[in-house]
């Protein structure tokens, strides 16, 4: 029996690992999206935290100084929230595109992978052909022998 042998399994290898590289990219963009996201949930906090604490200090109305230092601290934490929000934006970009590659890479991969399965299944019917008519000729040859030898099939009748 002939082994079966897949021609293109070296670009099915191929495949496979840019499939595997893409789906740990996507996994490396959705782990820096979450952090992005938690890093923009954090400066939210942080905020809400400080607008709470200046609206007490202005309700003691103590110092003046100390007012304005917390509205332009708040207005430096709102910067801050607007640069996270942009990195997280830019976080969500960037898993968008790890994930069409990953489904591409996929694609391509299981292309491949019906391929090789549709050539194994070819290879198997031909060795299965080939096996029958081995048997066919051994039968045949069966047949002549047992028909050709003294007291043969021809002396049965």
């Amino acid at each position: 029996m002939a082994r079966f042998r897949f021609r293109a399994q070296v670009a099915l290898d191929l495949r496979q690992k840019q499939d595997e590289d893409a789906r740990r990219i996507l996994g490396e963009a959705k782990r820096a999206t979450a952090a992005a996201e938690r890093a923009l949930d954090e400066e939210r906090r942080v905020l809400a935290e400080a607008l709470a604490r200046a609206a007490r200090e202005e309700a003691q109305a103590s110092d003046t100084t100390r007012a304005i230092w917390y509205r332009n601290w708040m207005k430096r934490q709102q910067q801050v929230i607007e640069l996270a929000l942009r990195v997280a934006e830019k976080r969500r970009a960037e898993e968008r595109e790890a994930a069409e590659r990953a489904v591409i890479a996929r694609r391509k991969l299981r292309a491949l992978e019906r391929l090789r399965d549709r050539t194994w299944k070819a290879f198997q019917v031909a060795e299965q052909r080939a096996e029958q008519k081995e048997l066919d000729v051994l039968g045949g040859l069966r047949y002549v022998a047992r028909e050709r030898a003294p007291g043969g099939l021809r002396d049965v009748r």
